[in-house]
């Protein structure tokens, strides 16, 4: 998968994260007490990025959470895993 494609899916899952917690009136906060994953993590996520800088660049590395994180995630906001993991599986209504 070349890196546009990886950039691509890491936004799905940021935007996605971002439209469920939403919708489920979660702020980063609770999100973060309900699954457990920290709000810095869960920020991260939305944003697409991590804390790693390029030393080149300075610019912050691609978003490219663990799978459990992501497991973790589903379930707090209620949604199957490939809701979040797969970029071409729309959100539910």
């Amino acid at each position: 998968m070349d890196a546009a494609k990886l950039e691509w899916a890491a936004r799905q899952l940021g935007d996605k994260v971002v439209e469920l917690r939403r919708r489920t009136g979660l702020t980063q906060e609770k999100l973060a007490e309900a699954s457990g994953v920290s709000r810095n993590q869960i920020q991260n996520i939305e944003h697409s990025r991590n804390n790693t800088k390029d030393a080149g660049t300075g610019r912050y590395g691609r978003g490219n959470p663990r799978l459990d994180t992501v497991f973790q995630l589903a379930e707090a906001l209620g949604v199957p895993v490939a809701v979040l993991i797969d970029p071409d599986t729309p959100l539910p209504e």
